[in-house]
C-alpha cells in the first residue's frame, strides 16, 4: 500500500504558554516533514488486531491478559487465558519475539498471561486468520508478545501504585503459619519436602523407626487463621541506555517489576442433582446451612488469595551498521499464590452431615526465557531481486511449577454433644507435594526476498523451525493413619496437637504413603517445521498471500498404570501439510476487503495423553486419555475495513470453523463415581461476526475552551456474537449437543476518554461485557454449570508532570464500579457466587 507524506505547521500549541514565555529566538514558520507509514491491522496481509504500549496505558491493565480482553472477539478465562473468538487456550500459540513458550500448568499448553506485566511489553498482535509462517496449532488466533525495543537515549524510571479493594484490603482473610520472607514469593525451608521424605520412595521400604522420623519431619502447620489483608502494592524499576561503540551501537534495557494482592472470595457453593420431584440439593455450602443444626457457626465457602508477582527483564541490543542487528533477551516471570481455603456445608459423599474441610496450597511458577536472534538486511543486485531480509533466533526456555506443602482436613460436627471431630480416615488429612518442569528448545530462521517481475511486486517468504520440549511431572500424597482405639477427645483438638510429634511413633500416628505410581510421568515433543508463502500484489488494488506449512510432531508420554503397575507408553504422531491463503482487494479508496482459508491442527497437551488420575486446580477427580487424536480445523474468514482518517477505522468481519475431533472435557463413570477426562468429539462448527470502530472526534477542536480544544476525544467499541455447536457421543453427559466449553455468545467493549498530549493528560471509562459460558458439564438430566462473567466498568486517569528535574505521572484507576459478582449457575441455582469487589488504585511514576 503506497505510504503518503504529510507535512504539519507547527503553530500555536498553547496561547498563553506562548505569551508568557521568553523565546530566545524566532522563527517565521516551523515545518515538520515525516511519512505516514499505515498501522499493521492495516498493512498485513491478514486479519489482526495490534496493542501498544499507549493502549495498556488508556485501559491501565497490569497485565497482559486483562490487557487482551479488550481485543474485539477475546474473552478472558480463569484470569488468565484468552479465548479467541470463543475457542480455549488450546487452540490459540502464543509466542514471545517469535519464539514458542512453555508453559508451568499441568494441564495448559500455552503459557497463563496473567504472569505477563504489560510493563515489560512493547506491543502484542492477535492475529486471527492464519498464516504460514506462525505454528500450525492454531483455532482462535495467534497471539505474540514483544518486548520492548532498545531505547534510543539513557532513561531510568520508576512507578510504585497501591490499591484498596472493598471485599478484600483491611477485610478479614485467612492464612496460615508461613516464613518470613513469604512476601518475597519463595515458599522457604518451612514448606520443603524433608530429605528423608524425598529421597524414599515409597515410604512404606522404611522401618518403623525412620517412618516416625518421616512424620516428625513434616513440618506441623494445619490451621487456618483469620489475618487482615494487606493493600496490593506494585513497584517497578526500568533502566535503559544506548552507547556508541565506534560504528556500532549497544543498547541495553532492564526492568524488575513486584507485584502484592489479597483477594478475599467469600461466598456459597452448592451442586444440584435431578429427581422425579425436580430439581435436588445435593451438595451445599452456604451460610444457610448452619441454621439446621444446632450450635453451628460459619457455614459457607471462604477463599483468601495472596499473590506475589516478581518479574524481570535484560535486552542488550547490538547494531552493527543500519542493515545488521544482534538481540539477547532473557525474561524471568515468577508467580506465586498461597490459597487458603474453608468449605462449610454439606457435602454430596455424605449429605445429612454437617462437614468443615479447610486447607492450603503454595503453588510458585516460573517461566525462564533466553532468546539470542539476529535481523539481517540485504541489498540484491538486479532487476528482479530488491531486498533480501533475513531473522534467525535460538530459544533456550523452562517453565517451572512446584505446590510446596499442599494441606487440607477434614471434620465433621456431632450434633449430639455440638463439638467437631477431625475424620479418622485418610481423608480426614492430607498432604501433598508436587513439580513439574518444561524446558523447551528452538531454532529457526526466516526469511523475506523482495521481487519484481515486471510491474509486478512480490516478497517470496519462507523459514524452517526445530523444537523440542520435554517435561517431567512428580506427585506424591501422603495422611496420618490413625492408631487403633483412638480417643474421640484426642480427634477434637486442632491439628497441630492430633498429629504433633508426641503423637507420632510406632504406636501412635504414621505417616502412609497414597501416592499413585501413576503420578509420576514424563514427555517430550519433537517437532519439524518448515513453510513457504507468496505474498503478491496482481494489481494495485488486490493482493494474495498465499502458501503452506509442514509439521511432522512426534509426542511421547510415560507413565505407570494404576492398577497393574507396569509401564504405558504413549505416541502421537502427525505429519501435516497445510495450506493457507487470505486476498485483500482495496475496491475504494481507504476501503478494503479480506477473505481468508486455512487448515490447521491442534495437538493433546502432553499431560492429557497421561492416563494418570490426579486432582485438578478445583478439586475435581481428572486423568489424561492415551488415545485422543489430533484436532483438524478449517478456518474461513471475511472482513471489511474502512479507514476513514488516520486514527480512524471501522472494520466488520465473520469467521467460520470446521473441526474434526475436537478436545473437550467430559466424566466417564469410575467406581461409584465419575472421573473428569478429555475426548474426541466426532466434530464441532463454530461461526460468528465480529465488529470494531475507532475514531477520534473533532467536536472541540474550534472550542473557545482551550481546556476542550487541545484535548483529543475518542471513542473505541467492539462487538462480536459467537455460535458454535460440538456433537458428542452419547454418554453421562445431561446435553449431546452444546456448545463448545468456555465459548461466550456475545462480547462487547466499549473505551471513550481524551488524550491531552500537551498537558501530559489521559482519561477514559471502559466497559466489558462478557456473555454466559459453560463452564462444566451437567451429569445425568442435571443441568451444565455456567458461568456469569461480572460485567466491568472501569476508570483510568493519568496526569504528567514536571518536578525536580524529572517527569512524573500521577495515575488513578477504578475497577468493576458496577459493583457486579462472580456467580456460576446450574439451571435455574446458583452454583457459586461470591463477591469480587470495587478496586481503587493510585500511583506515581517518575522518569529520568
Amino acid at each position: 500500500m503506497a505510504s503518503t507524506i504529510w507535512m504539519v505547521p507547527i503553530v500555536e500549541l498553547h496561547a498563553q504558554q506562548a505569551a508568557q514565555t521568553p523565546q530566545p529566538e524566532a522563527f517565521d514558520e516551523l515545518l515538520v516533514q515525516g511519512e505516514y507509514i499505515p498501522d499493521e491491522k492495516r498493512a498485513t496481509s491478514e486479519i489482526s488486531n495490534i496493542l501498544d504500549a499507549e493502549d495498556f496505558k488508556i485501559t491501565g491493565d497490569s497485565d497482559i491478559g486483562s490487557a487482551l480482553q479488550r481485543v474485539t472477539g477475546l474473552s478472558l478465562v480463569d484470569g488468565k487465558f484468552v479465548f479467541v473468538r470463543g475457542l480455549g487456550e488450546r487452540y490459540s500459540s502464543v509466542l514471545l519475539d517469535g519464539a514458542s513458550l512453555p508453559s508451568p500448568e499441568p494441564l495448559r499448553r500455552v503459557v497463563p498471561l496473567d504472569i505477563f506485566p504489560t510493563a515489560l511489553l512493547g506491543s502484542a498482535l492477535v492475529q486471527k486468520s492464519y498464516s504460514p509462517q506462525y505454528p500450525a496449532e492454531f483455532g482462535g488466533g495467534v497471539l505474540e508478545l514483544r518486548t520492548r525495543a532498545v531505547p534510543e537515549e539513557r532513561f531510568f524510571s520508576i512507578s510504585l501504585s497501591t490499591a484498596y479493594n472493598t471485599e478484600s484490603t483491611f477485610k478479614k482473610g485467612l492464612g496460615y503459619d508461613g516464613h518470613d520472607l513469604d512476601f518475597t514469593g519463595f515458599g522457604g525451608s518451612k514448606r520443603k519436602i524433608p530429605d528423608i521424605i524425598a529421597n524414599n520412595y515409597p515410604l512404606s521400604n522404611l522401618s518403623p523407626e525412620q517412618l516416625e522420623q518421616a512424620g516428625e519431619a513434616l513440618p506441623n502447620v494445619w490451621s487456618l487463621d483469620e489475618e487482615p489483608n494487606m493493600p496490593q502494592f506494585t513497584g517497578e524499576l526500568v533502566y535503559g541506555d544506548r552507547f556508541e561503540l565506534g560504528e556500532k551501537n549497544l543498547g541495553i534495557i532492564a526492568a524488575v517489576r513486584y507485584d502484592s494482592k489479597f483477594q478475599n472470595e467469600f461466598g456459597t457453593r452448592s451442586r444440584y442433582t435431578t429427581s422425579d420431584a425436580g430439581p435436588v440439593v445435593n451438595e451445599n455450602i452456604s451460610p444457610e446451612v448452619c441454621e439446621s443444626y444446632e450450635g453451628a457457626t460459619g457455614c459457607g465457602y471462604r477463599r483468601s488469595d495472596w499473590t506475589i508477582g516478581l518479574n524481570g527483564i535484560l535486552s542488550l541490543g547490538l547494531e552493527l551498521d543500519d542493515a545488521n542487528a544482534i538481540k539477547y533477551t532473557t525474561l524471568l516471570l515468577r508467580k506465586t499464590d498461597r490459597i487458603s481455603e474453608i468449605y462449610q456445608g454439606e457435602f454430596a459423599s455424605d449429605p445429612g452431615t454437617l462437614r468443615n474441610r479447610s486447607g492450603f496450597d503454595w503453588i510458585e511458577q516460573q517461566v525462564w526465557t533466553n532468546q539470542l536472534s539476529g535481523e539481517h538486511a540485504f541489498e540484491m543486485d538486479g532487476a528482479t531481486f530488491g531486498e533480501l531480509k533475513l531473522d534467525w533466533r535460538a530459544v533456550y526456555s523452562q517453565a517451572s511449577r512446584e505446590v510446596k506443602l499442599r494441606r487440607d482436613y477434614t471434620y465433621d460436627f456431632d450434633e449430639n454433644s455440638q463439638v467437631w471431630r477431625n475424620r479418622a480416615r485418610p481423608d480426614g488429612n492430607r498432604t501433598s507435594f508436587g513439580g513439574l518442569d518444561d524446558t523447551n528448545i528452538e531454532g529457526g530462521f526466516d526469511f523475506d526476498q523482495e521481487l519484481a517481475l515486471g510491474a509486478i511486486e512480490m516478497n517470496l517468504k519462507g523459514g524452517a523451525a526445530y523444537t523440542d520440549k520435554e517435561r517431567d511431572s512428580a506427585f506424591r500424597r501422603f495422611y496420618y493413619a490413625y492408631p487403633a482405639g483412638a480417643h474421640l477427645e484426642l480427634r477434637e483438638r486442632i491439628p497441630e496437637i492430633i498429629f504433633g510429634p508426641t503423637n507420632i511413633d510406632p504406636n501412635g500416628f504414621v505417616l502412609r504413603e497414597n501416592t499413585d505410581p501413576s503420578d509420576f510421568f514424563d514427555a517430550s515433543m519433537e517437532n519439524v517445521q518448515g513453510y513457504g508463502q507468496l505474498d503478491i500484489r496482481l494489481t494495485p488494488t488486490l493482493r494474495l498471500a498465499a502458501g503452506a506449512r509442514y509439521e511432522d510432531s512426534k509426542q511421547i508420554v510415560n507413565t505407570v498404570d494404576r492398577a497393574t503397575e507396569e509401564a504405558i507408553r504413549t505416541t502421537l504422531r502427525g505429519e501435516y501439510l497445510l495450506p493457507a491463503a487470505t486476498a485483500t482487494y482495496e475496491f475504494a479508496e481507504n476501503m478494503q476487503v479480506r477473505a481468508g482459508y486455512s487448515q490447521t491442527i491442534s495437538r493433546p497437551d502432553l499431560r492429557e495423553l497421561s492416563s494418570a488420575a490426579f486432582i485438578d486446580e478445583r478439586r475435581r477427580l481428572t486423568r489424561g486419555n492415551p488415545y485422543l487424536k489430533i484436532t483438524e480445523i478449517k478456518n474461513y474468514d471475511l472482513r471489511w475495513e474502512w479507514y476513514f482518517g488516520k486514527q480512524d477505522s471501522l472494520t466488520i468481519g465473520a469467521f467460520y470453523k470446521d473441526f474434526t475431533n475436537p478436545i473437550e472435557w467430559t466424566y466417564v463413570p469410575r467406581g461409584e463415581g465419575f472421573i473428569r477426562e478429555p475426548r474426541n468429539a466426532p466434530g464441532a462448527k463454530l461461526k460468528g461476526v465480529e465488529a470494531d470502530v475507532e475514531t477520534y472526534l473533532p467536536f472541540f477542536k474550534g472550542s473557545s475552551s482551550e481546556w476542550l480544544a487541545r484535548k483529543d476525544f475518542f471513542v473505541k467499541a467492539n462487538v462480536a456474537y459467537i455460535d458454535s455447536e460440538i456433537e458428542l457421543e452419547p454418554g453421562v453427559e445431561t446435553t449431546a449437543n452444546r456448545s463448545m466449553q468456555g465459548q461466550s455468545d456475545v462480547l462487547v467493549n466499549a473505551q471513550v476518554g481524551y488524550d491531552d498530549p500537551i498537558a501530559g493528560e489521559r482519561f477514559a471509562l471502559i466497559f466489558n461485557f462478557t456473555g454466559e459460558r459453560i463452564d462444566d458439564v451437567g451429569l445425568l438430566q442435571a443441568p451444565n454449570f455456567v458461568e456469569k462473567p461480572p460485567v466491568m466498568l472501569n476508570l483510568t486517569y493519568a496526569r504528567a508532570f514536571s518536578l525536580w528535574g524529572g517527569e512524573y505521572e500521577f495515575s488513578f484507576e477504578a475497577e468493576n464500579l458496577l459493583g457486579d459478582d462472580f456467580m456460576i449457575k446450574q439451571g435455574d441455582f446458583v452454583a457459586e457466587q461470591y463477591d469480587i469487589g470495587r478496586t481503587f488504585k493510585i500511583g506515581i511514576s517518575a522518569r529520568y
